[in-house]
């Protein structure tokens, strides 16, 4: 059985799980720079993370016309983005989850987007807004053939 991790926003009004193995993605996009007012560090479940607590506290932004972002609308915590039509969010905010020590960045998304005046030291694979693009179009594309 996968193992499982539990995160909650600032407040604890909104609890979530995640299970299977935790994967980084740091994200540079403008969309996440406004965001978060940094990076987007969001993590990557095998079986995506599913809120299992309060979700009566979750607002949902529709911020582009492919992903919608959530918040609690009690402590203003980001929770997570999502793809529109999907159940389940994409990535979860890692900080929102006690994750294991040692954990590396998987991948950095949207570096064209990234400013100048930071970087991660690492050697994750990295992939522009355009790349990321494609990815998403051919994973909704598939999503829609079955």
């Amino acid at each position: 059985m996968p193992e499982t991790y539990e995160g909650h926003c600032l407040c604890g009004a909104v609890r979530l799980e995640g299970r299977g193995s935790p994967k980084i993605e740091i994200c540079h996009c403008d969309m996440c720079l406004h965001w978060h007012g940094s990076p987007g560090m969001a993590v990557m479940f095998d079986d995506r993370a599913h809120v299992v607590a309060g979700e009566d506290h979750v607002s949902v932004y529709e911020s582009s016309d492919w992903a919608e972002r959530a918040f609690c609308k009690i402590c203003g915590t980001t929770l997570f983005y999502k793809l529109k039509g999907e159940d389940a969010p994409h990535g979860a905010q890692a900080g929102l989850f006690d994750l294991p020590k040692g954990l590396a960045i998987h991948e950095e998304i949207f570096v064209d987007e990234q400013p100048d005046y930071y970087r991660f030291d690492t050697n994750a694979p990295r992939f522009t807004g355009a790349e990321m693009m494609k990815r998403f179009e051919d994973y909704m594309a598939k999503k829609n053939k079955k």
